[in-house]
């Protein structure tokens, strides 16, 4: 007789390391997938909202998620039932509602577990009070998403022709850069009774000088779960949260010492005196940093305790500030954005307007407004402003290339300085006597950072498409190479450098470059890399397979 194929219940999560944990309280019957972020999302390339359409989305497969895609509809398709355990956030209600759409579930059913933290009675009651997609806080999300889309490319366009192509800003981003160009002035930093988002950042910057990006992606790895003498579980509720607690005030900080690193230790530490009555002084500073910031946005009433790392990275990715000893400078071309700015989107890129727009955004949450109002409501003031910036141009104006850069590096063919230029292949150095001299070669930015393997100095190779690698300086004699982004910290075990794994819709993975340090044993950023070194093992003879044969295919044309 045949054995009979059980049908399990899926469960899916947008996370790798909250699967892990979730498949520690779940039994056999259970299957816990993750999506890895957004599966389908707006596309990058183009702007994706149709304004004359009521600003409708187009939305597109994530790129790099069809393979991923194409699994999980197979390992759902017959699935007894299919439950969403996304974050419980605006964001991943619209997460739980894509997925309802790719994989077939009715979003009316029971289908929505709200986990708040990740521990086995939080999971049991989850699963008990399974409840239909929430649809007005996933319009929240989607009107949010659909609102930032439409405003950074428009912003973009206007740059394109102002200052030159490929540059773009948001309205936090915009908000935070005026904010930085300011004089700073004195702020006051006053504990709160409520451990929030903001309140932890602040906390942690004052207390372990810990950036907000790094305590945002610490508390997210403590909420995940981690590896206990008991199996995998969260410590603290979830950090996006309106309200950061402990999941067990019987876990004191040395009780799981052993299972963290030094970060997470440092942080859970804090939160748990926090909670446990702890009071902190105020803090006071009249330097553009963090802490000036996060005040100076907490005067303003402005909520950015989710975008406020994310925020300041894309300012500094983008040159438009500089950071040294923790303090912000505006750059040149900062101050050509905030010029280009000035005068036209005053109004639409205050504190007062970003408020409104979560105004209206807690409505459609609650169902009072709906999506389409908190984009109309925005653009009747964007619009105005951005067809005044675009008329300011005049009519010949056209998208204006980034200008070339001279380099150190001397053109071997005949001795000039080359050029370093902005192509459709990426960033390359190009000699400035063509025609006469045609030389080209890539160009490699020279960075502070060392090579784990050899510790010589690590190059950055700008590509296509925003994307980026870097290798060592002794290549090819050293064969270092990776896509993630290597940090100013030194792991603290070995002294190699730290880099940065990103993921799509969830927060990144620190890891040390040291292959053989002890904290890289049963890393799961190791299977990770395994993967990509083989996929590419796998480009790389394919082409060279299609090399071959085009060959054979030219001999054979020649005999």
């Amino acid at each position: 007789m045949a054995k009979k194929t059980l049908l399990k219940s899926v469960i899916l999560v947008e996370s790798s390391a909250k699967a892990r944990t979730l498949r520690q309280f779940v039994s056999r019957s259970y299957a816990v997938l993750s999506t890895e972020g957004f599966l389908k999302d707006l596309p990058k390339s183009r702007i994706g909202v149709d304004a004359e359409n009521n600003y409708a989305p187009d939305y597109i497969t994530v790129r790099g998620q069809g393979t991923l895609l194409s699994q999980l509809k197979r390992e759902t398709l017959n699935a007894r039932r299919i439950f969403l355990a996304t974050n419980p956030d605006a964001r991943g209600e619209f997460l739980a509602r894509q997925c309802c759409e790719i994989f077939g579930v009715n979003p009316k059913s029971f289908c929505r577990l709200h986990l708040p933290e990740l521990t086995r009675t939080a999971f049991k009651q989850a699963l008990e009070s399974a409840r239909p997609i929430d649809e007005n806080l996933a319009d929240a999300f989607q009107a949010k998403q659909i609102l930032d889309k439409f405003v950074s490319h428009r912003i973009g366009e206007y740059f394109d022709r102002k200052i030159y192509r490929g540059m773009k800003v948001g309205r936090f981003r915009a908000m935070l850069l005026k904010l930085i160009a300011q004089s700073p002035t004195q702020k006051l930093l006053s504990p709160k009774e409520t451990l929030t988002p903001e309140t932890l950042q602040e906390l942690a910057f004052k207390e372990l000088n810990f950036s907000a990006g790094r305590t945002r992606l610490v508390a997210l790895q403590l909420y995940e779960g981690v590896k206990l003498d008991d199996g995998d579980a969260g410590l603290v509720t979830y950090p996006d949260g309106d309200e950061i607690s402990l999941t067990s005030e019987r876990r004191t900080p040395e009780s799981v010492r052993e299972f963290l690193n030094d970060y997470q230790f440092k942080l859970y530490e804090l939160i748990y005196a926090h909670v446990n009555g702890k009071k902190f002084g105020t803090y006071e500073t009249d330097a553009p940093d963090d802490a000036n910031l996060m005040a100076a946005l907490d005067a303003a009433d402005v909520k950015w305790g989710q975008f406020y790392a994310g925020g300041i990275s894309s300012l500094i990715k983008r040159k438009y500030i500089v950071a040294k000893n923790s303090r912000y400078t505006v750059t040149e071309l900062g101050r050509r954005v905030l010029d280009a700015l000035n005068g036209f989107f005053d109004d639409v890129f205050s504190a007062d307007a970003y408020n409104a727009v979560n105004t209206l955004l807690y409505s459609v949450a609650a169902g009072e407004v709906n999506r389409l109002a908190v984009v109309e409501s925005y653009c009747a003031k964007f619009n105005p402003a951005f067809e005044s910036a675009i008329e300011s141009l005049g009519e010949d104006s056209e998208p204006i290339d980034e200008p070339a850069v001279e380099s150190d590096v001397v053109c071997e063919k005949c001795g000039r300085k080359m050029m370093i230029r902005h192509g459709r292949y990426g960033v390359f150095l190009a000699c400035p006597g063509y025609p006469e001299c045609k030389n080209t070669k890539p160009f490699f930015e020279p960075l502070e950072q060392t090579c784990p393997k050899c510790g010589a100095k690590l190059l950055l190779r700008s590509l296509p498409r925003g994307r980026k690698f870097y290798c060592c300086e002794r290549s090819p004699e050293c064969d270092f190479v990776t896509w993630d982004e290597p940090q100013s910290i030194k792991c603290q075990t070995c002294g190699a450098t730290m880099f940065l794994h990103k993921f799509r819709g969830r927060a990144p993975m620190f890891y040390c470059g040291n292959e053989n340090c002890s904290t890289r044993k049963d890393h799961p950023v190791n299977k990770i890399l395994s993967d990509m070194r083989e996929r590419a093992r796998r480009r790389r003879e394919h082409k060279e397979q299609l090399a071959a044969k085009a060959a054979e295919k030219q001999l054979g044309i020649r005999n």
